[in-house]
């Protein structure tokens, strides 16, 4: 589902996409970690997109822990990009235009090469 999307968005915005990473097994913690430099750190917002009630009821009924959960799950989100901040806003409504939901959900901050779920 997001092969033609990206190509495209690729295409409109040379040089602004930074860093792909298609959010499967591992979900956040190790996908993410995998594309950033040694010195930053993604610093992911998890109030900034509406995560599927499915992971919500897993969560409760099964008495998981946010960490577990984002470690585990994608909680909603398939594909993260990392994008020149200010191609952002043009990016997302790209992502629009070509039928895919998108939200800003975090950003890139100095560090050790960490994910940070906030």
């Amino acid at each position: 589902i997001y092969v033609k999307p990206i190509l495209q968005l690729l295409k409109d915005f040379p040089g602004q996409v930074n860093g792909i990473s298609h959010i499967t097994g591992g979900a956040f913690y190790d996908k993410i970690s995998r594309i950033l430099p040694n010195n930053i750190n993604a610093r992911i917002d998890k109030n900034s997109w509406r995560v599927p009630e499915l992971f919500r009821l897993i969560q409760r009924k099964g008495n998981v822990e946010d960490k577990e959960m984002y470690h585990t799950l994608n909680m909603g989100i398939g594909l993260v990009l990392f994008v020149n901040q200010e191609a952002a806003s043009a990016v997302i409504k790209k992502l629009a235009e070509l039928k895919l939901k998108s939200w800003l959900i975090g950003s890139a901050v100095k560090g050790n090469k960490e994910v940070e779920i906030v």
